[in-house]
């Protein structure tokens, strides 16, 4: 008899052993991440907000923004603040020397706040890692966002790429495929809750590789360390 109850308890103690040992290891901690992919050859940027809760993707936001030009925006002065902005940050060194565009003023500010954030990266003024950075803005209310890719060499700047992105909207952007994408793109994470299982979108292969990049980098800042 005591054999038994022995036998029992040792059972019960190994399944509860076993159960905990079992126990899936949290991943994501709760709250919103964004991420953004690279720039594709054209300059197309993927911007993405995920929402965690209970170790679980909740929701997903995804937008694709593109470069203004002449061609897509209609405010040429804001177009060609870019390439001013460009040329006297490489003159000087130093964002803080190069004054805002008039004209272009909340240009001028996403592209500072996009340069801030790259060399933010970089260190501090005056010693600068030597590398290459990516900075973003925030967003304005549509969704405008400033880009830069900065160079630093010898603890200076010695290369700067700027963009100023909009929202891609079916009047500035003619593939329509790559819009109607975003929201397939957006279903199949919540659904899979992997971005490895998020399939390519027939037609919108560019997109679903910038969903894919955003997406992993954005879940990269939430998983649990």
């Amino acid at each position: 008899m005591i054999r038994r109850v022995l036998s029992a308890v040792l059972i019960t103690v190994f399944v509860v052993v076993s159960l905990t040992g079992c126990a899936r290891k949290t991943v994501y901690v709760d709250g919103t991440y964004p991420g953004y992919s690279e720039r594709d050859s054209s300059g197309n940027l993927g911007q993405i907000t995920i929402t965690i809760a209970g170790d679980r993707i909740t929701r997903v936001r995804y937008v694709e923004l593109i470069p203004k030009t002449k061609d897509n925006y209609p405010y040429q002065t804001a177009v060609d603040a870019v390439a001013t902005m460009q040329g006297r940050l490489l003159e000087s060194g130093s964002i803080t020397a190069v004054d805002a565009i008039t004209k272009a003023t909340a240009t001028s500010i996403r592209l500072t706040e996009a340069v801030d954030d790259a060399l933010r990266n970089a260190g501090s003024a005056g010693s600068y890692t030597d590398g290459a950075f990516v900075g973003h803005s925030a967003a304005d209310d549509l969704g405008n966002i400033g880009y830069a890719a900065i160079t630093v060499s010898g603890g200076k700047v010695v290369d700067a790429k700027l963009a100023d992105l909009q929202v891609k909207n079916k009047d500035n952007y003619r593939y329509q495929a790559s819009l109607d994408a975003w929201v397939t793109l957006e279903q199949s994470l919540l659904t899979s809750q992997d971005v490895t299982r998020v399939d390519a979108v027939t037609g919108a292969t560019g997109t679903s590789t910038l969903f894919r990049q955003a997406a992993t980098a954005a879940l990269e800042k939430a998983r649990a360390k």
